[in-house]
Protein backbone atom coordinates (compact mmCIF):
# COMPACT_ATOMS: atom_id res chain seq x y z
CA UNK A 1 0.00 0.00 0.00
CA UNK A 2 2.51 2.53 0.86
CA UNK A 3 4.44 1.83 -2.52
CA UNK A 4 1.07 2.64 -4.30
CA UNK A 5 0.48 5.54 -2.54
CA UNK A 6 4.19 7.05 -2.94
CA UNK A 7 3.85 6.05 -6.70
CA UNK A 8 0.63 8.14 -6.80
CA UNK A 9 2.50 10.88 -5.22
CA UNK A 10 5.43 10.25 -7.91
CA UNK A 11 2.16 11.32 -10.70
CA UNK A 12 1.42 13.77 -9.15
CA UNK A 13 4.87 15.72 -8.60
CA UNK A 14 6.02 14.64 -12.75
CA UNK A 15 2.36 15.66 -13.70
CA UNK A 16 3.66 18.86 -13.04
CA UNK A 17 6.90 19.14 -14.96
CA UNK A 18 4.42 17.60 -18.06
CA UNK A 19 2.61 20.50 -17.79
CA UNK A 20 5.34 23.04 -18.22
CA UNK A 21 6.06 21.27 -21.43
CA UNK A 22 2.63 21.40 -22.39
CA UNK A 23 1.52 24.99 -21.71
CA UNK A 24 4.64 26.06 -23.72
CA UNK A 25 2.37 26.19 -27.41
CA UNK A 26 -0.34 28.59 -25.45
CA UNK A 27 2.61 31.06 -24.11
CA UNK A 28 3.09 31.05 -28.13
CA UNK A 29 0.15 31.34 -29.80
CA UNK A 30 -1.97 33.27 -26.69
CA UNK A 31 1.31 35.64 -25.13
CA UNK A 32 3.44 35.46 -28.26
CA UNK A 33 6.50 34.31 -26.77
CA UNK A 34 9.64 33.35 -28.93
CA UNK A 35 11.17 30.05 -28.90
CA UNK A 36 13.85 31.09 -26.45
CA UNK A 37 11.25 32.47 -24.90
CA UNK A 38 9.67 29.46 -23.63
CA UNK A 39 12.72 27.57 -23.60
CA UNK A 40 13.86 30.27 -20.98
CA UNK A 41 10.72 28.82 -18.76
CA UNK A 42 11.74 25.78 -19.34
CA UNK A 43 15.10 27.07 -17.86
CA UNK A 44 13.34 28.85 -15.17
CA UNK A 45 11.78 25.22 -14.12
CA UNK A 46 15.07 23.30 -14.06
CA UNK A 47 17.60 26.48 -13.28
CA UNK A 48 17.32 26.48 -9.23
CA UNK A 49 16.37 23.28 -8.92
CA UNK A 50 19.84 22.11 -10.84
CA UNK A 51 21.59 23.71 -7.42
CA UNK A 52 18.86 22.77 -5.57
CA UNK A 53 18.59 18.72 -5.76
CA UNK A 54 21.86 17.38 -4.48
CA UNK A 55 21.19 19.76 -1.10
CA UNK A 56 17.41 18.34 -1.13
CA UNK A 57 19.67 14.61 -1.15
CA UNK A 58 22.05 16.00 1.30
CA UNK A 59 19.75 16.88 3.34
CA UNK A 60 17.74 13.61 2.89
CA UNK A 61 20.76 11.69 3.93
CA UNK A 62 21.35 13.42 6.83
CA UNK A 63 17.93 14.28 8.43
CA UNK A 64 15.52 11.93 6.82
CA UNK A 65 13.31 14.50 6.14
CA UNK A 66 10.09 12.32 4.96
CA UNK A 67 7.87 15.08 4.80
CA UNK A 68 10.34 17.13 2.46
CA UNK A 69 8.14 15.07 -0.50
CA UNK A 70 4.94 16.28 0.38
CA UNK A 71 5.99 19.44 0.66
CA UNK A 72 7.83 19.53 -2.38
CA UNK A 73 4.69 18.27 -4.03
CA UNK A 74 2.28 21.17 -2.95
CA UNK A 75 4.89 24.10 -3.82
CA UNK A 76 5.41 22.15 -7.34
CA UNK A 77 1.37 22.67 -7.83
CA UNK A 78 1.05 25.59 -6.91
CA UNK A 79 3.58 27.46 -9.24
CA UNK A 80 1.94 25.56 -12.12
CA UNK A 81 -1.24 26.80 -11.10
CA UNK A 82 -0.17 30.16 -11.21
CA UNK A 83 1.51 30.49 -14.62
CA UNK A 84 -1.17 31.18 -16.55
CA UNK A 85 -2.59 33.82 -14.19
CA UNK A 86 0.14 35.79 -14.20
CA UNK A 87 1.41 35.15 -17.57
CA UNK A 88 0.97 38.74 -18.63
CA UNK A 89 4.41 39.24 -16.61
CA UNK A 90 7.25 37.31 -18.72
CA UNK A 91 8.82 38.00 -15.17
CA UNK A 92 6.00 36.17 -13.07
CA UNK A 93 5.50 33.58 -15.02
CA UNK A 94 9.33 32.32 -14.97
CA UNK A 95 9.20 33.29 -11.13
CA UNK A 96 6.40 31.22 -10.03
CA UNK A 97 8.02 28.21 -12.94
CA UNK A 98 10.66 28.11 -11.09
CA UNK A 99 8.88 27.64 -7.57
CA UNK A 100 7.15 24.67 -9.12
CA UNK A 101 10.78 23.52 -10.26
CA UNK A 102 12.65 23.37 -6.98
CA UNK A 103 9.67 21.51 -5.39
CA UNK A 104 9.84 18.91 -7.68
CA UNK A 105 13.24 19.13 -6.70
CA UNK A 106 12.55 18.78 -3.00
CA UNK A 107 10.30 15.94 -4.06
CA UNK A 108 12.84 13.29 -5.44
CA UNK A 109 15.51 12.71 -3.41
CA UNK A 110 13.00 11.50 -0.27
CA UNK A 111 10.54 10.06 -2.07
CA UNK A 112 13.21 8.17 -3.87
CA UNK A 113 14.92 6.90 -0.41
CA UNK A 114 11.48 5.40 0.40
CA UNK A 115 10.45 3.67 -2.65
CA UNK A 116 13.92 2.50 -2.48
CA UNK A 117 13.11 0.87 1.33
CA UNK A 118 10.04 -0.06 0.20
CA UNK A 119 10.97 -2.05 -2.25
CA UNK A 120 14.07 -3.57 -1.07
CA UNK A 121 16.33 -1.81 -3.79
CA UNK A 122 15.76 -4.00 -6.78
CA UNK A 123 15.32 -2.56 -10.56
CA UNK A 124 11.63 -3.56 -10.74
CA UNK A 125 10.34 -1.90 -7.72
CA UNK A 126 12.54 1.08 -8.60
CA UNK A 127 11.05 0.94 -11.70
CA UNK A 128 7.10 0.84 -10.91
CA UNK A 129 8.18 4.22 -8.65
CA UNK A 130 9.61 5.64 -11.36
CA UNK A 131 6.64 5.11 -13.77
CA UNK A 132 4.28 6.94 -11.57
CA UNK A 133 6.51 9.80 -13.22
CA UNK A 134 5.81 9.21 -16.71
CA UNK A 135 2.28 8.61 -15.84
CA UNK A 136 1.97 11.95 -14.43
CA UNK A 137 3.74 13.84 -17.80
CA UNK A 138 1.51 11.71 -20.01
CA UNK A 139 -1.57 13.00 -18.07
CA UNK A 140 -0.60 16.63 -17.94
CA UNK A 141 -0.87 17.85 -21.69
CA UNK A 142 -4.21 16.77 -21.88
CA UNK A 143 -5.36 18.57 -18.41
CA UNK A 144 -3.48 21.37 -19.94
CA UNK A 145 -5.45 21.32 -23.25
CA UNK A 146 -9.19 21.33 -21.11
CA UNK A 147 -8.29 23.55 -18.47
CA UNK A 148 -6.64 26.47 -21.18
CA UNK A 149 -9.46 25.66 -23.68
CA UNK A 150 -12.39 26.04 -21.26
CA UNK A 151 -11.08 29.07 -19.09
CA UNK A 152 -7.66 30.52 -21.10
CA UNK A 153 -4.42 30.50 -19.46
CA UNK A 154 -6.10 31.80 -16.02
CA UNK A 155 -7.84 28.24 -15.80
CA UNK A 156 -4.14 26.57 -15.08
CA UNK A 157 -5.13 27.31 -11.23
CA UNK A 158 -7.45 23.93 -11.65
CA UNK A 159 -3.86 22.48 -12.09
CA UNK A 160 -3.44 22.51 -8.41
CA UNK A 161 -6.21 19.60 -7.80
CA UNK A 162 -3.73 16.48 -8.64
CA UNK A 163 -0.89 17.97 -5.60
CA UNK A 164 -3.58 18.56 -3.44
CA UNK A 165 -5.63 15.13 -4.07
CA UNK A 166 -2.69 12.84 -3.92
CA UNK A 167 -0.77 14.71 -1.08
CA UNK A 168 -3.83 14.02 0.88
CA UNK A 169 -3.99 10.91 0.46
CA UNK A 170 -0.54 10.52 0.53
CA UNK A 171 -0.56 11.99 4.10
CA UNK A 172 -3.48 9.82 5.56
CA UNK A 173 -1.75 6.61 4.39
CA UNK A 174 2.03 7.70 5.72
CA UNK A 175 0.68 9.48 8.85
CA UNK A 176 2.52 7.57 11.13
CA UNK A 177 5.94 8.25 10.19
CA UNK A 178 5.97 11.26 7.40
CA UNK A 179 6.57 13.88 10.55
CA UNK A 180 7.80 11.78 12.61
CA UNK A 181 11.26 13.29 14.55
CA UNK A 182 12.99 9.82 14.06
CA UNK A 183 13.05 8.61 10.24
CA UNK A 184 13.92 5.18 9.22
CA UNK A 185 17.08 6.54 7.44
CA UNK A 186 18.09 9.17 10.68
CA UNK A 187 18.35 5.50 12.24
CA UNK A 188 20.10 3.69 9.48
CA UNK A 189 22.70 6.69 9.43
CA UNK A 190 22.98 6.23 13.34
CA UNK A 191 23.99 2.49 12.89
CA UNK A 192 27.11 0.84 12.21
CA UNK A 193 27.65 1.61 8.28
CA UNK A 194 29.06 -1.38 6.32
CA UNK A 195 32.28 -1.46 4.78
CA UNK A 196 31.08 -0.02 1.51
CA UNK A 197 33.13 2.73 -0.49
CA UNK A 198 31.57 5.11 -2.58
CA UNK A 199 32.95 5.44 -6.42
CA UNK A 200 32.76 8.65 -6.98
CA UNK A 201 34.51 8.14 -10.40
CA UNK A 202 32.22 5.72 -11.66
CA UNK A 203 29.38 7.94 -10.49
CA UNK A 204 31.14 10.76 -12.05
CA UNK A 205 31.01 8.81 -15.75
CA UNK A 206 27.53 8.00 -14.73
CA UNK A 207 26.29 11.85 -14.44
CA UNK A 208 28.20 12.73 -17.64
CA UNK A 209 25.98 9.34 -19.20
CA UNK A 210 22.72 11.16 -17.87
CA UNK A 211 23.54 14.50 -19.32
CA UNK A 212 22.78 13.65 -22.59
CA UNK A 213 19.69 12.39 -21.25
CA UNK A 214 18.75 14.85 -19.83
CA UNK A 215 19.57 17.25 -22.71
CA UNK A 216 17.09 14.65 -25.27
CA UNK A 217 14.38 14.32 -22.54
CA UNK A 218 14.04 18.04 -22.13
CA UNK A 219 14.29 18.96 -25.62
CA UNK A 220 11.92 16.44 -26.76
CA UNK A 221 9.53 17.73 -24.08
CA UNK A 222 10.20 21.46 -24.76
CA UNK A 223 9.84 21.03 -28.47
CA UNK A 224 7.82 17.90 -29.69
CA UNK A 225 4.65 19.99 -30.46
CA UNK A 226 6.03 23.06 -31.63
CA UNK A 227 7.78 20.99 -34.32
CA UNK A 228 4.92 19.67 -35.18
CA UNK A 229 3.57 22.85 -35.55
CA UNK A 230 6.14 24.47 -37.03
CA UNK A 231 6.59 21.65 -39.66
CA UNK A 232 3.13 20.49 -40.59
CA UNK A 233 0.90 23.44 -39.23
CA UNK A 234 -1.07 20.95 -37.32
CA UNK A 235 -3.18 22.41 -34.50
CA UNK A 236 -2.01 22.70 -30.73
CA UNK A 237 -4.65 20.13 -29.76
CA UNK A 238 -3.28 17.28 -32.25
CA UNK A 239 0.49 18.70 -31.64
CA UNK A 240 0.14 17.86 -28.27
CA UNK A 241 -0.59 14.24 -29.31
CA UNK A 242 3.27 13.68 -29.54
CA UNK A 243 3.60 15.33 -26.17
CA UNK A 244 1.61 12.56 -24.29
CA UNK A 245 2.75 9.66 -26.58
CA UNK A 246 6.38 10.27 -25.55
CA UNK A 247 5.88 9.69 -21.49
CA UNK A 248 3.16 7.36 -21.84
CA UNK A 249 5.70 4.83 -24.23
CA UNK A 250 8.06 5.94 -21.54
CA UNK A 251 5.95 4.59 -19.06
CA UNK A 252 6.29 0.92 -20.86
CA UNK A 253 9.90 1.52 -21.81
CA UNK A 254 10.39 1.94 -17.59
CA UNK A 255 8.82 -1.52 -16.52
CA UNK A 256 10.32 -3.34 -19.43
CA UNK A 257 13.51 -1.92 -18.80
CA UNK A 258 13.34 -2.14 -14.82
CA UNK A 259 12.25 -6.10 -15.67
CA UNK A 260 15.10 -6.80 -18.22
CA UNK A 261 17.73 -5.06 -15.81
CA UNK A 262 16.75 -7.02 -13.18
CA UNK A 263 17.51 -10.34 -15.76
CA UNK A 264 19.89 -9.36 -18.66
CA UNK A 265 21.94 -7.07 -16.56
CA UNK A 266 21.78 -3.20 -16.00
CA UNK A 267 24.37 -2.06 -18.39
CA UNK A 268 23.14 -4.22 -21.35
CA UNK A 269 19.63 -2.28 -21.10
CA UNK A 270 21.43 1.01 -20.76
CA UNK A 271 23.43 0.93 -23.97
CA UNK A 272 20.46 -0.37 -25.68
CA UNK A 273 17.95 1.82 -24.81
CA UNK A 274 20.31 4.80 -25.59
CA UNK A 275 20.64 3.24 -29.33
CA UNK A 276 17.33 2.83 -29.64
CA UNK A 277 16.44 6.36 -28.66
CA UNK A 278 19.17 8.18 -31.12
CA UNK A 279 17.44 5.90 -33.81
CA UNK A 280 13.93 7.64 -33.35
CA UNK A 281 15.25 11.00 -32.65
CA UNK A 282 16.71 10.96 -36.42
CA UNK A 283 12.85 9.35 -37.53
CA UNK A 284 11.57 12.40 -35.64
CA UNK A 285 13.77 15.00 -37.59
CA UNK A 286 12.77 13.33 -40.97
CA UNK A 287 9.17 12.52 -40.43
CA UNK A 288 7.47 12.58 -43.45
CA UNK A 289 3.93 12.94 -41.88
CA UNK A 290 2.24 13.97 -38.27
CA UNK A 291 1.35 10.52 -37.78
CA UNK A 292 4.78 9.35 -37.93
CA UNK A 293 6.39 11.70 -36.05
CA UNK A 294 3.70 10.18 -33.29
CA UNK A 295 5.14 7.16 -34.04
CA UNK A 296 8.71 8.36 -33.80
CA UNK A 297 8.06 10.02 -30.11
CA UNK A 298 6.52 6.95 -28.99
CA UNK A 299 9.84 4.87 -29.96
CA UNK A 300 11.80 7.75 -28.65
CA UNK A 301 9.78 7.57 -25.08
CA UNK A 302 10.40 4.20 -24.66
CA UNK A 303 13.92 4.04 -25.85
CA UNK A 304 14.73 7.02 -23.55
CA UNK A 305 12.88 5.36 -20.54
CA UNK A 306 14.36 1.26 -20.85
CA UNK A 307 17.35 2.47 -18.88
CA UNK A 308 15.51 4.65 -16.18
CA UNK A 309 15.76 2.66 -13.16
CA UNK A 310 18.49 0.87 -13.74
CA UNK A 311 20.52 4.43 -14.03
CA UNK A 312 18.46 5.01 -10.76
CA UNK A 313 19.56 1.69 -9.04
CA UNK A 314 23.59 2.31 -10.45
CA UNK A 315 24.04 5.51 -8.53
CA UNK A 316 23.02 3.91 -5.71
CA UNK A 317 25.60 1.09 -6.02
CA UNK A 318 27.87 3.26 -7.25
CA UNK A 319 27.17 5.86 -3.77
CA UNK A 320 25.94 3.18 -0.98
CA UNK A 321 26.62 5.76 1.48
CA UNK A 322 24.63 8.60 0.45
CA UNK A 323 21.34 7.44 -1.45
CA UNK A 324 19.75 10.56 -1.03
CA UNK A 325 22.97 12.17 -2.61
CA UNK A 326 22.52 10.05 -5.45
CA UNK A 327 19.04 10.11 -5.68
CA UNK A 328 19.12 13.58 -6.30
CA UNK A 329 21.56 13.90 -8.97
CA UNK A 330 20.53 11.30 -10.86
CA UNK A 331 16.61 12.56 -10.92
CA UNK A 332 17.44 16.20 -10.21
CA UNK A 333 20.73 17.87 -11.50
CA UNK A 334 20.67 15.48 -14.54
CA UNK A 335 17.37 16.88 -15.86
CA UNK A 336 18.36 20.49 -14.62
CA UNK A 337 21.28 20.21 -17.25
CA UNK A 338 18.77 19.70 -20.27
CA UNK A 339 17.08 22.78 -18.57
CA UNK A 340 20.17 24.87 -18.81
CA UNK A 341 20.96 23.99 -22.36
CA UNK A 342 17.15 24.11 -23.44
CA UNK A 343 17.66 28.17 -24.23
CA UNK A 344 20.80 27.54 -26.59
CA UNK A 345 18.40 25.03 -28.95
CA UNK A 346 15.46 27.53 -28.75
CA UNK A 347 17.59 29.80 -30.14
CA UNK A 348 19.13 27.39 -32.65
CA UNK A 349 15.16 26.97 -33.39
CA UNK A 350 14.90 30.26 -33.79
CA UNK A 351 17.71 31.22 -36.28
CA UNK A 352 17.60 27.47 -38.08
CA UNK A 353 14.86 25.43 -37.41
CA UNK A 354 13.21 23.17 -35.03
CA UNK A 355 14.47 19.68 -36.94
CA UNK A 356 18.26 20.89 -36.20
CA UNK A 357 17.66 20.78 -32.49
CA UNK A 358 16.24 17.09 -32.91
CA UNK A 359 19.48 16.14 -35.32
CA UNK A 360 21.56 17.70 -32.17
CA UNK A 361 19.79 15.56 -29.72
CA UNK A 362 20.49 12.39 -31.58
CA UNK A 363 24.21 13.41 -31.68
CA UNK A 364 24.23 13.48 -28.05
CA UNK A 365 22.27 10.46 -27.26
CA UNK A 366 25.41 8.56 -29.71
CA UNK A 367 27.58 9.66 -27.39
CA UNK A 368 25.82 8.89 -24.22
CA UNK A 369 25.68 5.22 -25.89
CA UNK A 370 29.77 5.64 -26.36
CA UNK A 371 30.19 6.67 -23.18
CA UNK A 372 27.82 4.15 -21.34
CA UNK A 373 31.02 1.65 -22.16
CA UNK A 374 32.66 3.05 -19.88
CA UNK A 375 30.45 2.14 -16.79
CA UNK A 376 30.82 -0.82 -15.24
CA UNK A 377 28.57 -3.36 -13.13
CA UNK A 378 29.01 -3.70 -8.93
CA UNK A 379 27.63 -6.42 -9.21
CA UNK A 380 26.02 -8.65 -5.97
CA UNK A 381 28.13 -10.71 -3.74
CA UNK A 382 31.62 -8.37 -4.37
CA UNK A 383 33.35 -7.47 -1.30
CA UNK A 384 32.33 -3.66 -2.50
CA UNK A 385 28.59 -4.04 -2.19
CA UNK A 386 25.87 -6.25 -1.05
CA UNK A 387 23.02 -7.41 -2.33
CA UNK A 388 20.05 -4.73 -2.84
CA UNK A 389 17.43 -7.31 -0.84
CA UNK A 390 20.37 -7.30 2.11
CA UNK A 391 20.61 -3.85 2.38
CA UNK A 392 17.35 -3.99 2.53
CA UNK A 393 17.23 -6.71 5.47
CA UNK A 394 19.22 -4.67 7.19
CA UNK A 395 17.20 -1.80 7.03
CA UNK A 396 13.91 -3.82 8.38
CA UNK A 397 16.72 -4.87 10.99
CA UNK A 398 16.64 -1.09 11.74
CA UNK A 399 13.42 -0.56 12.16
CA UNK A 400 12.92 -3.08 14.58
Amino acid sequence: MGLWALTATHAANDFYTGAVAALLPFFVLHAQYSYAAVAGITLAATALSSVAQPMFGFLSDRFGMRWMSLAGLLAAGAGIALSGIVADSYAAVWAVVAISGIGVAAYHPAATMEARELGGGTSGSMSLFSVGGNVGVALAPSAVILVVGLFGLSGSALLIIPAVVLGAVYAVVSRRHLFSRAAPVERAAAAPKASIPDDWRAFTWLTAVLATWSVAYVGTSTFISLYSIQKFDVGAGFASIALSVFPAAGAVGTLTGGWLSDRLGRLRVVRAGYLLAAAATVAIAFAPTPAAVIAATAALGTGLFLPFAAQITLSHSYLPNRIGMASGVTLGLTLSLGGLVSPLLGSIADRASIQSVFMIVAALLMAGFALSFVLKERRPGSPQIPEPQIQATELDRIHE
